[in-house]
């Protein structure tokens, strides 16, 4: 879902984005209306950027799997053994996933859970937009990380790799506080590694 750049009304009070240090302040933001990103920047385990900036990912369609809750340990295990994914880079991204998927399982336990690991190659979602989705979790384990957009000041912001965004999806008529969108892909640029946790049903 696209949606137009537009103003916010001045007698809103809502506070559209929040930075925070840790994981547990980050998911405390589910079902939060009035926040719609969280943001939580966090440096790569040790070694973890090297080695991933080695490697030669492979693009191919994207991993996704729906409804992970009945065996998050299978869904992580496959993801991570994508695109040619191996030795340190891999062991480094499947921890982090088993510890997010763990931790937000732990923040909604009532409602499903889909993962999606992808290696982008292109300018995939380069507009500015809100996703249809409850809550969405993103992580770039290798590139350029997401801009967002705060359209009443005009405020631009970028997550750096292994950065934690937590994304409201969209809500009916209302007015985005925040918008988002990929990062440009240089001809030549290597491809991003991306993991997604999307709460279909929250909010």
């Amino acid at each position: 879902m696209i949606l137009p750049v537009k103003t916010r009304p001045p007698e809103t009070s809502a506070c559209p984005m929040a930075t925070v240090d840790s994981l547990s302040a980050l998911l405390s933001f589910v079902g939060q209306d009035s926040t719609e990103l969280v943001h939580l920047p966090r440096p790569a385990p040790p070694g973890a950027a090297d080695a991933l900036a080695r490697l030669r990912l492979v693009p191919d369609e994207p991993f996704f799997r729906a409804d992970i809750r009945a065996n998050p340990a299978c869904a992580v295990d496959c993801a991570a053994s994508s695109f040619c994914l191996s030795g340190l880079a891999r062991d480094a991204v499947r921890t982090d996933m088993a510890i997010l998927v763990d931790a937000i399982r732990h923040a909604a336990p009532t409602l499903p859970l889909r993962l999606r690991m992808e290696c982008v190659d292109d300018d995939a979602c380069r507009r500015l937009h809100q996703d249809r989705t409850g809550w969405r979790l993103i992580v770039t384990y290798r590139g350029e990380g997401t801009f967002w957009l705060l359209p009443e000041t005009n405020e631009v912001g970028q997550a750096a790799a292994w950065d934690v965004l937590l994304l409201r999806g969209w809500r009916g008529e209302q007015v985005p506080g925040v918008l988002h969108k990929s990062p440009p892909m240089p001809d030549g640029a290597p491809p991003r590694l991306l993991f997604v946790l999307d709460l279909p049903e929250a909010g």
